[in-house]
């Protein structure tokens, strides 16, 4: 993680310019606010964070401009855009590649984009320095959903879409999930995030933590 390098924006509340700097300060965190908290404005203000950040390290390197990925239910890309243009930011909607390539040519450097984009694989996460999942309770269909195996895959380094042969590699380097509070007894769900963020295996979790049954 990383010091905020830009003062944080007048308009978080309190709660959220803590959990925002926490959030940098990881570099890759998992944000559970309740509904009515921010985290709209708070993953807004992480990736503006994350840009300027990334931006100081490839000084004069404008062919490749630290870009950062939104990815939200198709139905909060207004919510996005409207925050955004409260917080002076222009977030713009994307569903491919090229898109993306237009528009980060005219100086956009924060994009949102569906699940759907990135798990028919119309945009590569790969090419981001950072990603935020917004609503990332989707991820809680864990190993048997195609969203998360590609979450996995193409974000957090971890592929294992072919079950033949595991592919490590570094994977998008700042991640954050955004998410109402887990249950604390949905496990399942918390180790789903844990895996994302690179904070602990998910077999390793399951030997540490609980007695592991085969069947």
């Amino acid at each position: 993680g990383f010091e905020p390098p830009l003062p944080l924006t007048d308009s978080l509340f309190p709660h959220q310019r803590d959990i925002v700097r926490w959030a940098c300060l990881r570099g890759r965190a998992a944000i559970f606010a309740s509904f009515g908290l921010g985290k709209t404005r708070m993953q807004l203000e992480v990736a503006r964070q994350v840009v300027a950040h990334a931006t100081s390290e490839t000084a004069g390197d404008e062919e490749h401009s630290p870009l950062f990925l939104i990815v939200a239910p198709l139905a909060m890309r207004g919510e996005f855009r409207r925050e955004g243009e409260a917080m002076g930011m222009s977030p713009m909607f994307v569903r491919t590649d090229a898109e993306v390539d237009a528009a980060r040519f005219v100086g956009v450097c924060i994009f949102i984009t569906n699940y759907e984009s990135v798990r028919e694989g119309k945009i590569n996460p790969a090419r981001f320095v950072g990603v935020s999942l917004d609503e990332a309770a989707i991820l809680r269909g864990f190993g048997g959903t195609k969203t998360f195996r590609e979450a996995m895959a193409t974000m957090a380094g971890d592929d294992r879409r072919d079950m033949s042969a595991r592919v490590v590699t570094d994977g998008v380097k700042y991640r954050f999930v955004a998410t109402a509070t887990p249950s604390p007894n949905e496990f399942i769900e918390l180790l789903a995030y844990s895996a994302f963020l690179g904070t602990m295996d998910v077999s390793t979790a399951k030997t540490r933590f609980f007695q592991r049954d085969s069947e």
